[in-house]
């Protein structure tokens, strides 16, 4: 067997193997009985090594410090219970990564995203932060970082053609990066298959999605929002724009809009009627929607169509796996610290300070984004303040530590050097993560935060 073939069954197998894993997940959520849970992190910790080499090295420190964490945690006396519900907690999110693979396969297949996204790129000035931060939306909960690298992309390749003047150029390059890294930004606020709801509502003891969801909502309207308000206080220089009629743009854009509802309200629904936890369903809903949007949206023979995704989509698993690594990693990390966390201590610590909660609110806010500049990663620092408070048991509502913490990681996610989205758009735009991040949305976050945190305080003061 050559080197080639020998490559190719490996990627094979660890494709099978995160599959297997998937399903694995998947018992485990049904039953809560973490045997499923170990076998599943077994076969995914495979599909990892046998990626060894395509691994990032910031992913290979984060999986030992994960595994040196879950060491500490029984050396000091910790229940073994607690290292198995954590791992059972940071295994969901390398699964819903694999299934989100299989969408983002399916999605990029058809020409309706192209369509889409070089529809809300060819706008006018007026409308061009609205089509593009709500293209970016759409595109990040569907595609993930895929969705951002996409439409940013095409928008920027649009600039550099249409564009009459350097300075143009440069003005519109400014206008178009934050449009779509907002719109990024503001999935984690609600998203159901987002990796924030589903990493930490089970952390809270009582609060459910569909609870949480008007918050996360309302949230969301406030970034954008206040985004349009900073884009039109934008230098928008003045030049003709003729537009580009884009056959089909709007049929596209409700096909991606009904595919995201779809995949929301299926589970919502399955969770309803069936009592399935709605983090089972999207694993469960996700695939089949890719599935059916394969069928509606390609050619027969579909048999030939089904083929093809398939084979796509174990390729892009292994095209996943440093992502799958560092979240997965990121997530356990995070969760045996919180086990380790001196509770009593804490919450004595809070007594005698005597700070509400409406404080406690904004000190993890503003620690969360401080952590962020300093490389700390904001689904560590979320793990641990939402843990830290929920284990003390700290009297502060679940819906205000969420909106807290939601708060200081959409924040962080634009601003911190270290963040994904500002590792790619700086990659894709030339700029230095410091302009991006502090220069152009440092005025907007600082904004962003102080309603927020106002009106945490106000929500506070009425308890």
């Amino acid at each position: 067997m050559t080197d080639a073939a020998r490559l190719v069954r490996l990627s094979t197998i660890a494709s099978f193997a995160l599959l297997v894993g998937t399903v694995f997940a998947l018992a485990d959520l049904f039953s809560n009985n973490h045997f499923f849970a170990g076998i599943a992190i077994m076969l995914i910790v495979c599909h990892i090594l046998m990626r060894w080499r395509h691994v990032r090295t910031t992913a290979k420190v984060l999986l030992f410090l994960a595994a040196l964490s879950g060491g500490l945690l029984v050396l000091t006396g910790g229940d073994p219970s607690s290292l198995a519900l954590a791992a059972s907690r940071a295994l969901y999110l390398p699964a819903l990564l694999t299934v989100m693979a299989i969408l983002r396969v399916a999605a990029m297949r058809s020409s309706i995203v192209s369509t889409a996204a070089h529809f809300v790129v060819d706008q006018p000035p007026s409308r061009r932060f609205a089509l593009l931060a709500s293209g970016s939306h759409i595109f990040g909960i569907l595609l993930n970082l895929g969705g951002l690298q996409l439409l940013l992309g095409i928008a920027l390749a649009e600039r550099d053609r249409a564009a009459p003047s350097p300075d143009i150029a440069e003005v519109q390059g400014r206008r178009i990066t934050n449009a779509v890294l907002r719109g990024f930004g503001a999935t984690i606020l609600w998203s159901p298959v987002g990796l924030a709801i589903n990493l930490l509502i089970p952390l809270m003891p009582t609060l459910e999605y569909v609870s949480y969801l008007p918050y996360g909502l309302g949230l969301m309207v406030v970034f954008f929002v206040l985004g349009w308000f900073f884009d039109r206080m934008e230098r928008s220089p003045h030049r003709d724009f003729t537009s580009i009629p884009h056959q089909g743009a709007g049929l596209a854009m409700t096909a991606l809009l009904g595919l995201l509802l779809a995949i929301t309200g299926l589970s919502a629904l399955v969770e309803a009627v069936v009592g399935i936890p709605m983090r089972a369903a999207i694993l469960i809903v996700t695939p089949i929607m890719a599935l059916i949007w394969v069928l509606l949206t390609e050619h027969r023979p579909h048999s030939g169509n089904l083929k093809s995704l398939a084979r796509d989509g174990f390729r892009a698993l292994t095209e996943s796996t440093s992502e799958i690594c560092l979240i997965g990693a990121s997530a356990l990390l995070g969760l045996t610290v919180v086990e380790m966390l001196p509770t009593e201590k804490l919450r004595m610590l809070i007594e005698n300070v005597s700070i509400g909660p409406g404080v406690i609110a904004c000190i993890i806010i503003l620690l969360m984004t401080l952590l962020s500049q300093l490389g700390l990663s904001p689904m560590i620092s979320a793990l641990v303040c939402s843990g830290a408070v929920i284990s003390s048991g700290i009297d502060m509502p679940e819906v205000m530590l969420m909106l807290a913490v939601m708060c200081g990681w959409s924040g962080s996610m634009l601003l911190s050097p270290f963040a994904s989205t500002l590792a790619i758009t700086v990659s894709m735009t030339g700029k230095p993560a410091q302009e991006i991040g502090l220069r152009w949305n440092g005025p907007f976050i600082i904004t962003y935060y102080v309603i927020v945190m106002t009106a945490l305080l106000i929500a506070s003061a009425t308890l």
